[in-house]
């Protein structure tokens, strides 16, 4: 039943963000009665969507569920309430609530009236919800490298070329990514050179605004630009490290776009403040889709949470742009180390998944949906 859950809960992957992924099942006698997912921010909580559908069923079952239920008023009610009123006797839970703030009450408000709760705390359930309890815990959000690369790892031929190293498939995929991040970043060159849109398009569910975040450390980006000229659609903040004397900031800010002055730290835009900002306005998941030099200052600084690299085959040889540039490492002993989490085919090309350090045992036996 927690297993089907979870899988419930990822129905709102790509329409759930900045609110945390989950899912809830009503059972009784090993029969489901009622079954819900969290598909939107504002909408119905999954275990009100379970109970709805359980109707009168829901009395003396179990409820299942994969996060700590809420109990205080937001854009919806307490979902405590409705498990209390609906004469459910016992409920499991698969995580409790990452904000230390809530953590646990609900669990106890059940416990108090009556209710048998069981707590799983299962890293299945963290996973999930990966930018949510990172977020909740650092105040900063995930950060999710995503690069697009040949087998030789480059990501961009000797002349800048980079349309398109990877197949549709792919690029398909990774507007999934934004949609999950809900916030997506670049650096000014990648604006300068492709101009894009960095929204997240043909899925099959609307997902949220995208935030389009770009590192412009000498506010570059043209007002003509189609970031800029979106900024009424979907909100963009460009982080810049020096004003302009030619009136682009006026400019931009009248389209629109919020540029915000960032520190310099060994002569860098400081990635902390950025995400400390980003993350301070409610940002849980960001998706890093800068070019090289972007890519390798999270990695080299250690802000890179998650990697997703999609390789195609084909080779560019060493004239091409390098994914990574120079992580200063002197010996292989020295080398960042990262995990494999996932390789899946994706179209023509192939999907990696890592994470940063060893693999802990609790991600050897992680189960997909």
């Amino acid at each position: 039943m927690m297993d089907l859950a979870r899988c419930l809960a990822e129905r709102g992957r790509y329409t759930v963000a900045p609110n945390p992924l989950v899912g809830a099942v009503i059972a009784q006698d090993g029969k489901v009665m009622g079954e819900g997912w969290h598909s939107r921010a504002g909408e119905r909580h999954a275990e009100i969507v379970a109970l709805d559908g359980a109707g009168g069923f829901a009395f003396g079952a179990t409820m299942y569920v994969t996060l700590e239920p809420c109990n205080h008023y937001g854009r919806t009610p307490p979902c405590v309430e409705a498990i209390l009123q609906s004469g459910i006797s016992r409920v499991v839970v698969g995580h409790l609530d990452p904000d230390p703030r809530m953590r646990g009450r609900s669990v106890g408000l059940l416990r108090e009236a009556g209710i048998e709760v069981e707590v799983l705390d299962g890293f299945d359930f963290e996973r999930q919800n990966e930018q949510f309890f990172h977020h909740m815990r650092t105040g900063r959000p995930f950060v999710h490298l995503k690069l697009a690369t040949t087998l030789d790892g480059r990501i961009a031929a000797a002349g800048g070329d980079s349309k398109w190293v990877t197949g549709e498939d792919a690029r398909l995929r990774a507007h999934g990514l934004r949609a999950e991040t809900g916030a997506v970043l670049v650096g000014a060159n990648t604006v300068r050179t492709d101009d894009p849109m960095l929204t997240a398009r043909d899925l099959p569910s609307t997902p949220p605004r995208i935030v389009r975040v770009v590192l412009d450390p000498h506010l570059t980006t043209s007002p003509e630009s189609k970031l800029a000229t979106s900024a009424e659609v979907a909100p963009v903040v460009v982080f810049a490290a020096e004003p302009t004397l030619d009136g682009r900031e006026e400019q931009l800010k009248e389209l629109g776009v919020e540029v915000v002055a960032a520190p310099v730290s060994e002569g860098s835009m400081d990635l902390r403040f950025v995400l400390e900002e980003l993350g301070g306005r409610g940002i849980k998941g960001l998706l890093v889709e800068g070019g090289g030099e972007t890519a390798t200052r999270f990695v080299r600084e250690g802000l890179a949470d998650k990697m997703t690299l999609f390789y195609a085959p084909k080779l560019l040889g060493s004239e091409g742009v390098p994914m990574i540039g120079a992580l200063r490492a002197t010996k292989v002993a020295e080398s960042l180390q990262f995990s494999v989490s996932e390789v899946e085919q994706v179209g023509k090309d192939v999907a990696v998944t890592l994470y940063p350090g060893a693999a802990r045992e609790e991600e050897r036996v992680h189960r997909a949906c």
